[in-house]
C-alpha cells in the first residue's frame, strides 16, 4: 500500500481543536455517566506518527511505550472522524441521528467498528478513566473480566467508545499487532481517516455536505470487507460499533479503486485545496 501523507494534512489537523471532556448531561441521574481523560503533550505528532505507522504497518518496529502513546492516538483519531461532519460534536458521541442518510451512518460506523472489532466482547464500564501518553494506565474504566481498568476524553455512551477507552488501557497485551489481518485492517483504518478528513474539509469550505466518490466509497467498502475477514477469523458476527449502525448497500456495482487510485485522489485534493488557499 502506497504511503501519502502530506505534510498540510498534519498542519490541517493541528489547527482542529483538541478533544475535551464532555460536561456531565442533564437528566434524572438513572444512567451511569463516565468519561475517559487522556493526556497527551503533542496530540498532532502522536497523530501523524500513527498514521505512518499504521499504513506501513510498521507498529512492532516501535518500542512498547512509543506503540501504545501512537495506537492511542489512532483510537483517538477514529472517534474524532467517525462523526463524518465539519461541524464539532463531542469526542465519542455518536447515534444515527448525526448522519442525513445511511451510506454516511455506514461510513462513520465503518471507522468506529474497528475499534469494537479489537476489543473483547462484554465490556462494561466502571468509572472514569485516565491515561498519559503512552504510559500504563492509572485509573479505573472499562473491564471484561470483573478487572478494573482504564483510557480518554467520552461520555461511555456507545460500544465503540467503551471499546476505545479499553484498548486505550490493554492494546499492548490485547491488539495482535504482528497479526497480518489485524495489520491490514489498521492500515485501511488509517488510509480511510485521511481520505474522510480531506472530504470533510471540502465540505467545509463549501458549506454542506458532498457526496462520497467512488473512489472514497470503494475505500470505505474495503474497510468493511476487511472488519468481515477479522470478524470471521474471530468467529463473531460483525459487531455495531453504536445503536442503528448500518452497513453498505452494495447493490450497485462498483468497480475495486487500488490504493494507487487513491492515492493520486489525494494528491489532487491537496493541489485544489492549495490553490483555494492562495
Amino acid at each position: 500500500m502506497p504511503i501519502f501523507l502530506p505534510l498540510w494534512w498534519w498542519q490541517w489537523w493541528r489547527s482542529k481543536p483538541a478533544p475535551a471532556p464532555a460536561p456531565a448531561p442533564k437528566g434524572d441521574g438513572s444512567l451511569p455517566f463516565f468519561r475517559w481523560f487522556h493526556r497527551e503533550s503533542d496530540l498532532d505528532g502522536a497523530s501523524y506518527a500513527a498514521l505512518v505507522t499504521a499504513m506501513r504497518g510498521d507498529w512492532m518496529k516501535l518500542d512498547p511505550k512509543s506503540r501504545v502513546r501512537q495506537f492511542r492516538a489512532l483510537v483517538l483519531l477514529s472517534l474524532r472522524i467517525a462523526p463524518i461532519s465539519y461541524r464539532e460534536f463531542e469526542l465519542g458521541d455518536l447515534r444515527p441521528e448525526l448522519y442525513s442518510d445511511d451510506e454516511r451512518n455506514a461510513a462513520g460506523a465503518a471507522i468506529a467498528r474497528t475499534l469494537v472489532l479489537l476489543s473483547p466482547s462484554g465490556l462494561r464500564a466502571v468509572s472514569d478513566a485516565q491515561t498519559d501518553e503512552g504510559n500504563p494506565a492509572v485509573a479505573t474504566g472499562v473491564t471484561d473480566t470483573g478487572v478494573v481498568v482504564t483510557v480518554v476524553v467520552v461520555a461511555l455512551a456507545a460500544l465503540c467508545t467503551l471499546a476505545a477507552v479499553f484498548l486505550g488501557a490493554h492494546a499492548a497485551v490485547r491488539v495482535n499487532f504482528d497479526d497480518e489481518i489485524t495489520k491490514r485492517l489498521l492500515s485501511t483504518q488509517a488510509f480511510a481517516i485521511q481520505v474522510l478528513t480531506l472530504h470533510i474539509e471540502r465540505e467545509r469550505a463549501v458549506g454542506h455536505e458532498l457526496a462520497f466518490s467512488n473512489e472514497e466509497r470503494s475505500l470505505l467498502m474495503q474497510l468493511e470487507d476487511d472488519q468481515k475477514r477479522l470478524a470471521t477469523m474471530q468467529g463473531r458476527p460483525l459487531p455495531s460499533p453504536f445503536e442503528g449502525a448500518k452497513e453498505f448497500a452494495r447493490e450497485t456495482a462498483r468497480a475495486a479503486t487500488s490504493m494507487t487510485t487513491l492515492a493520486l485522489v489525494l494528491v489532487g485534493a491537496y493541489f485544489l485545496l492549495k490553490q483555494r488557499r492562495s
